[in-house]
């Protein structure tokens, strides 16, 4: 079975979003082990270069080091669905997903990451970026399994 641990800088409080999360995640159990780290701070720096390193401190103390560590950043490798369907499916492995915060990821992180994946050129915010990711979980899932839910090419 394949392990995630999906771990994310939290900026806001619960939101409309999370129903849809949960809904994903729960599809998705059949298939995969999730474990949903949140991290949480309330502090304040005085530059944007220690908020980064703040993060990425919290972030390190959650990485399981025997997984492999894929990090969403926009200067990582665009995918197709169906590439990050192998990446994550055509393995059995264990997996750390990490999502940054406002600012991104600390180098620290990047540098600890087995690949670094981007979704668009584009901006999101991270309520709505953990929403496409746990979606192309499932579409990926749904490519790997044959599910009409993924509308392969002809």
């Amino acid at each position: 079975m394949i392990s995630i641990r999906l771990i994310y800088i939290q900026n806001s409080k619960k939101n409309k979003s999370y129903q849809f999360e949960d809904d994903l995640i729960k599809r998705l159990n059949h298939s995969i082990k999730f474990d949903v780290k949140a991290l949480n701070h309330k502090k304040k720096f005085s530059s944007v270069e220690e908020l980064i390193g703040y993060e990425g401190n919290l972030i390190s103390k959650e990485l399981d080091h025997s997984r492999t560590t894929i990090c969403f950043d926009k200067e990582g490798d665009m995918l197709t669905s169906k590439k990050f369907s192998e990446v994550i499916f055509n393995t059995s492995g264990q997996f750390n997903l990490v999502i940054g915060g406002t600012y991104g990821l600390s180098n620290e992180i990047k540098l600890k990451a087995d690949r670094l994946i981007s979704f668009s050129h584009m901006e999101f915010a991270h309520d709505l970026f953990r929403l496409m990711l746990l979606e192309q979980l499932y579409r990926g899932h749904c490519i790997k399994t044959n599910h009409p839910y993924h509308q392969n090419e002809k």
